[in-house]
């Protein structure tokens, strides 16, 4: 499969989410500490609900990720706020590097309300599907899955 095609992704990403059913408790891998904290700064602008700078420092989604431009993500905002959104809590995020220019990254997270109370459902996942470009890392597709998945990964040397 070539990875660099847009539509792939969603595939590739469904695939994958699917395998994390199956696989054993996540263990740590040392080589993906790095995208682990690129994924944590994403999050501090995504709870600042900074829709430019996500877009142009983080994302380089394909036309079938929802998102297409600044402003849908800054609209996705708007829509959560509507619900009663703050912020999310962030429990964990596991990076697997696919090869030195593929990776993927789980995140389990909760989103608050601005009273503090949880938005259902209370424990949720999504997994990033991220490429290393001239300029760096980015998040080039993601799709939610089931919090309860458990990933086992190991990057390759």
């Amino acid at each position: 499969m070539d990875i660099c095609k847009p539509q792939p992704w969603r595939g590739l990403l469904t695939a994958f989410a699917a395998a994390a059913l199956l696989a054993a408790p996540a263990r740590a891998d040392e080589r993906s500490r790095d995208l682990e904290a690129l994924i944590r700064d994403y999050i501090v602008l995504w709870n600042a609900h900074d829709a430019h700078a996500i877009w142009t420092r983080f994302y380089r989604l394909d036309a079938a990720q929802g998102a297409r431009s600044e402003a849908d993500l800054a609209a996705e905002f708007a829509r959560l706020q509507a619900q009663g959104y703050d912020h999310s809590d962030l429990q964990s995020v596991q990076a697997c590097r696919l090869t030195p220019q593929t990776a993927i990254a789980i995140l389990r997270f909760s989103r608050l309300k601005t009273d503090g109370s949880p938005m259902p459902p209370r424990d949720r996942a999504s997994l990033y599907a991220l490429r290393k470009f001239d300029d760096g890392w980015r998040v080039t597709g993601r799709q939610g899955m089931d919090a309860a998945a458990q990933v086992d990964c190991a990057s390759p040397p």
